[in-house]
């Protein structure tokens, strides 16, 4: 047996009082945004229950996922880490990090939200989920969107590494953003700007890069590039304005701006700047060199 001093038994006991006191401060940091949160997190609770029933094979997932977690925060980064963990980084490791990642955003005057890439990972995550049931009519609940949409999971797991990378750890940054590529098959820069309230449907195929920045309320769908033109460094990237849609296979290249409540039709490619209320369609290419002999190399 083990016998302790006075003075050791009391650090024990003030260490493990300290160690109490952090998790329930971290606890209410994620479970006291307010009435709205609550109704979301209790909605995506029945949502769950409601599934388990009509689904057996699902009781593990939903019960581990949702139902034994005690906030939405942590039913998120138990999710996510599921998702990436692989033999060198496991999911309780990345389970850890990300839950840090939402404590952080969730403390006093980290919280606030001062435009696309601040404040809140759970608030944002809770406005992209409302947006989704809002806009797909494939999407019959918030349950349903939180556990099976890539364009989601892959959007959340991009604002956990854009707190990375503004935390200084862009070499872990740079992993997750690989990690969600292989498994959503999305590329979402770590450094890139999400405002709140955005879908991205389906997921599969879309990138965005370093200095693209994405308002709130816009939707992007499947294949859709936010890309540079490959000829300048630095600020290379679009910048989309609020309730932008962009339509499946649409390329935005370059650094433009592009105004409110635009709409890129599927397959477009944008590479000047929009302003507010434009609705721009089709692919037309036109020529930009020619042979020495002064015949067209090609013409689209």
């Amino acid at each position: 047996m083990v016998r302790l001093t006075r003075g050791t038994a009391r650090g024990v006991d003030v260490g493990a009082r300290d160690a109490d006191a952090r998790r329930r401060r971290a606890m209410a940091s994620t479970s006291s945004a307010g009435a709205r949160e609550d109704e979301m997190w209790a909605s995506l609770r029945e949502g769950a229950r409601v599934l388990a029933e009509k689904e057996p094979l699902m009781c593990g997932f939903v019960y581990a996922t949702i139902l034994n977690q005690p906030t939405f925060e942590r039913a998120l980064a138990f999710l996510l880490a599921s998702k990436i963990a692989n033999a060198t980084i496991l999911q309780g490791q990345w389970n850890d990090l990300i839950v840090d990642a939402m404590n952080a955003t969730n403390e006093a005057g980290i919280r606030e939200y001062a435009g696309p890439g601040t404040g809140s990972i759970g608030d944002a995550a809770r406005e992209d989920l409302k947006a989704i049931v809002e806009r797909d009519p494939a999407c019959p609940s918030y349950t349903h969107a939180f556990c099976f949409f890539k364009g989601f999971q892959g959007l959340q797991a991009q604002r956990v590494s854009h707190w990375l990378w503004g935390h200084q750890r862009k070499v872990l940054a740079c992993k997750m953003q690989s990690l969600v590529s292989e498994v959503f098959g999305m590329d979402l820069h770590p450094a890139a700007k999400f405002g709140r309230g955005i879908m991205i449907d389906h997921g599969h195929g879309v990138v965005v890069g370093e200095t693209a920045v994405v308002d709130d309320g816009c939707t992007l769908l499947h294949g859709v590039t936010l890309g540079g033109t490959g000829k300048v460094r630095g600020d290379r990237h679009p910048k989309l304005g609020k309730r932008v849609v962009v339509g499946s296979n649409a390329s935005v290249l370059g650094n433009i701006h592009v105004g409110h409540d635009c709409k890129i039709g599927a397959g477009a490619a944008l590479m000047h700047d929009l302003p507010p209320n434009t609705t721009v369609v089709g692919h037309k290419g036109r020529v930009v060199t020619k042979k020495a002999t002064g015949t067209i190399v090609s013409k689209l």
